[in-house]
């Protein structure tokens, strides 16, 4: 599954690349507040809720500041909102039309993207963790499939606008690294990111789409530094992304691309 991922960019850079606007008003996941507007992420911890720039299919033209760990509508309180939202960060896709968590938003079409310029995942050699960091050659920026919906507090009448992230089957190099689950965001290429915006899809169109894992190939990964679970320095700085080796890993080829 995946619970930690970057969008090292700046606010006109990622405007430009879904070709929408920041909608005004709120403050990104680094932002200082309402103000900001959007800051580069470096590092972001799904179990922190953080705001995120999304695109949804209700409107395509603008990015809007949803909340990590989705909120199914029919959440009856705010105990009861806080715990399920911290089950539903991810989303077996192949399960979204059959979980009660996202069956509403799946039928509803509640499609999104969701901006990344990487993830992190760990590698597990016995009872030791290595983290990686996977981004692609082909998109510096790129998508990863999402479903959202709009809650409203019932004690506030405040709308809460959240998010889950669409994981699949792992590809090849996921696999290795990632393996213990063998799981991997949904991430789209160009083409299926307009599909899964803009056209109309039967549920099997959507499973079908959400299946195809993005090929190995078109993915670079290397492992960092484990100050990316540090206690004690920031995470969310450019540091986290540099190269760090390590011995346990020399003789494992197929970690790295």
């Amino acid at each position: 599954m995946c619970y930690h991922i970057s969008l090292a960019v700046d606010q006109p850079e990622l405007e430009n690349r879904f070709k929408a606007k920041l909608e005004a008003g709120g403050s990104s996941a680094a932002g200082s507040g309402p103000k900001a507007g959007f800051l580069p992420v470096y590092h972001a911890n799904a179990y922190q809720f953080p705001a995120w720039p999304i695109v949804t299919r209700q409107k395509p033209n603008t990015l809007r500041l949803y909340h990590w760990g989705l909120i199914p509508r029919w959440a009856k309180s705010t105990e009861n909102a806080d715990d399920i939202r911290s089950k539903t960060i991810n989303a077996r896709s192949e399960s979204i039309y059959e979980k009660p968590s996202f069956r509403s938003a799946a039928q509803a079409g509640n499609r999104c993207l969701i901006p990344s310029t990487g993830f992190y995942e760990w590698h597990t050699i016995g009872s030791k963790k290595f983290p990686f960091y996977i981004n692609l050659k082909d998109q510096p920026i790129f998508s990863i499939a999402g479903l959202y919906d709009e809650w409203a507090d019932p004690d506030t009448g405040e709308i809460i606008p959240t998010y889950t992230m669409l994981t699949t089957d792992a590809n090849p190099l996921l696999a290795a690294i990632h393996n213990t689950k063998q799981r991997m965001p949904c991430v789209l290429t160009p083409e299926a990111e307009q599909v899964w915006l803009h056209e109309e899809l039967s549920e099997k169109d959507v499973l079908d789409l959400l299946a195809r894992a993005y090929p190995a190939s078109r993915m670079h990964s290397h492992s960092i530094s484990k100050r990316i679970t540090s206690r004690t320095e920031p995470s969310d700085v450019p540091e986290v992304l540099a190269p760090s080796t390590y011995a346990e890993l020399a003789d494992k080829p197929e970690l790295f691309a």
